[in-house]
């Protein structure tokens, strides 16, 4: 049931470095909370740049600047920078570009109520302070990814200086904002415990899925058909392929059971790091493994119910407690999910949570052979772990239940600026 609208209409404003046509998970993360406030009667808009990656079939290429109607979010399309692609020094670039183009953009929607602002990357924070300042509103911080540590770990920042400069531009934005929001408890311990951020200013709000839209489907539906995969056994991958996901576990997995001809390999999406894992495959010759490229939101929730298993792997030096989108997706399309990652980050905890699934140590080929085999084997007991996906996906993840509490959390500030309490550090400078 959805909460019903407030007696006080809010305008909120979002700026977030992804939205669609963009397809991956952090493109849908905003809009779908944007659709669902304006649906409670509130006034939603959205600064984002210019797509120019991640698009199904060539989609969206051709967006231009200025405002746009996006799926029925009024959208502010703003420039990226010029030369920006996989790099780490280009993406870097245009990061660094995005507080102020975005912080200069804010101006052309002003007197909203509440700032909403997406992070990475870690400049918007710049932009929503200075919007805050301007305006006096609240700012709210959605951290999704903690960077710089993510880059850190990664070992794709390794400068001291570069590093010095990175931590203190994330924790002024952790200062100006009023409250900063997590999608897990772990990232919530992190912020309070490794950044001294006083508990009272992190919020743990779950990230969101359409849960009507992504939903438990016939397996042998007309994605299989389309891709002959029919009678096969589907374990896939659709996402970003970057350098926070490795493959590799995958790909060896895949090699180990190449003689298995019922189990398919789909691998899907783009990055830079795509076509590395294509060579992997091409140099072992593996003929069960497919890759496909980005998929649009209807047909990736046709691939999700086609699967038989789904994955979420992450580079093993990854150590922030990172939930990724992609998972939330999986449960809610009643599929049993197997993460690879590091057993004492926030993803795993989740699935012993939820029973939808289990996680892998990352480096172990043979641990994920054996529980893909296992599922194939017991397709009733892959049945049963899917279903307890989903149920705790409608109980957790479903876009009302987070919308309701965005509502809470920004009328709570709001109540305290009417007061004269309003805990926002922009105020003070």
């Amino acid at each position: 049931m959805r909460k019903a609208p407030l007696k006080a209409p809010m305008r909120i404003l979002m700026l977030t470095d992804r939205f669609p046509p963009e397809v991956r998970s952090a493109a849908h993360l905003f809009h779908d909370l944007a659709r669902e406030l304006q649906r409670r009667g509130h006034e939603v808009a959205v600064i984002s740049k210019a797509p120019r990656q991640y698009f199904a079939d060539g989609t969206g290429r051709g967006s231009t600047l200025g405002w746009e109607d996006v799926g029925g979010v009024p959208t502010l399309r703003v420039r990226g920078f010029p030369i920006a692609g996989y790099h780490p020094i280009l993406r870097g670039l245009d990061h660094l570009t995005l507080g102020w183009t975005f912080g200069r953009a804010s101006g052309r929607w002003p007197s909203a109520d509440v700032i909403l602002v997406y992070s990475p990357p870690l400049p918007l924070a710049s932009a929503g302070a200075k919007y805050a300042r301007r305006f006096r509103v609240p700012f709210v911080l959605n951290v999704q990814d903690l960077y710089p540590q993510t880059a850190i770990d990664l070992k794709l920042l390794r400068n001291p200086l570069a590093i010095r400069l990175a931590e203190q531009m994330e924790g002024l934005a952790y200062h100006r904002a009023a409250r900063i929001v997590v999608h897990s408890p772990g990232n919530r311990t992190f912020l309070i415990e490794r950044k001294g951020i006083p508990a009272d200013r992190v919020r743990v709000i779950f990230n969101w899925v359409d849960t009507e839209a992504i939903r438990p489907g016939p397996r042998e539906n007309s994605f299989r058909a389309q891709h002959g995969l029919t009678r096969k056994f589907v374990v896939s991958y659709a996402g970003v392929m970057g350098y926070a996901q490795d493959l590799g576990d995958v790909i060896e997995c895949a090699e180990l059971t190449r003689t298995d001809e019922e189990i398919v390999y789909l691998l899907v999406g783009e990055g830079v790091l795509e076509k590395h894992w294509k060579e992997m495959v091409a140099a072992r010759g593996l003929r069960n493994v497919r890759f496909l490229p980005m998929q649009p939101k209807t047909e990736y929730a046709e691939l999700l119910a086609a699967s038989d298993v789904c994955l979420v792997p992450l580079d093993a030096q990854l150590r922030t407690p990172v939930v990724p989108g992609k998972l939330q997706s999986i449960m809610a399309s009643g599929r049993p999910a197997i993460t690879i990652v590091d057993p004492s980050g926030d993803a795993p905890k989740l699935l012993k949570e939820s029973g939808g699934g289990v996680n892998v140590l990352p480096g172990q080929p043979r641990a994920l052979c054996e529980e893909l085999l296992w599922l194939k084997t017991h397709s009733e007991a892959a049945r049963e772990i899917g279903e307890r996906g989903r149920r705790f996906a409608e109980g957790h993840f479903a876009v009302a239940g987070c919308a309701s509490a965005y509502e809470e959390l920004f009328e709570e500030l709001l109540k305290a600026r009417a007061a004269g309490g309003a805990r926002n550090p922009e105020r003070r400078h």
